[in-house]
């Protein structure tokens, strides 16, 4: 049975066990967590922190570090990501997005809505069989997939039928 302690930090919740598994990945690589670092992983160990630009990780990190600056949280991403803490996504509005990497148990995909930008995860993979064979026919071994999908949610559904 595996326990997963949840620390509160500045009204928000911190799962321990995210905490701990990226200072490991940290130190590991022979990173130091510094405080601006720590900041930025405070964050996305939170449980608002979902889909984030880069500036939006910033405003919400400078209302508990007000000398935090944007290029720190940009190299602490860029960081985070290229040691598997956190994952890119991009979804229809060109920004780059952050979120904790989903590791193998967390796999998700998302559904974007054109309209206004609500983004809904969805656990369903259907493209694992396919990885799988083609990995036997062109000999690639596949490291990954994203797959974003994009329409109206039922609001924007709504509000053009109610325009038209």
């Amino acid at each position: 049975m595996k326990v997963v302690f949840i620390c509160y930090q500045g009204g928000n919740h911190v799962q321990a066990d995210c905490f701990d598994n990226a200072l490991q990945k940290l130190r590991k690589r022979g990173f130091k967590l510094t405080p601006q670092r720590r900041a930025v992983l405070r964050l996305f160990c939170s449980d608002d922190a979902r889909h984030l630009t880069a500036q939006q990780a910033y405003d919400a990190i400078r209302e508990r570090e007000p000398s935090i600056g944007l290029v720190t949280v940009y190299r602490s991403l860029e960081l985070f990501t290229s040691v598997g803490i956190l994952h890119k996504v991009k979804f229809n509005d060109g920004f780059d997005r952050y979120e904790r990497h989903p590791g193998a148990a967390g796999h998700h995909h998302h559904l974007v809505c054109a309209g206004c930008g609500q983004v809904v995860e969805f656990g369903d993979c259907l493209i694992r069989s396919m990885e799988q064979k083609l990995e036997k026919t062109s000999g690639f071994c596949i490291e990954g997939h994203w797959l974003e999908l994009i329409g109206r949610c039922p609001e924007c559904r709504g509000r053009a039928k109610e325009d038209n």
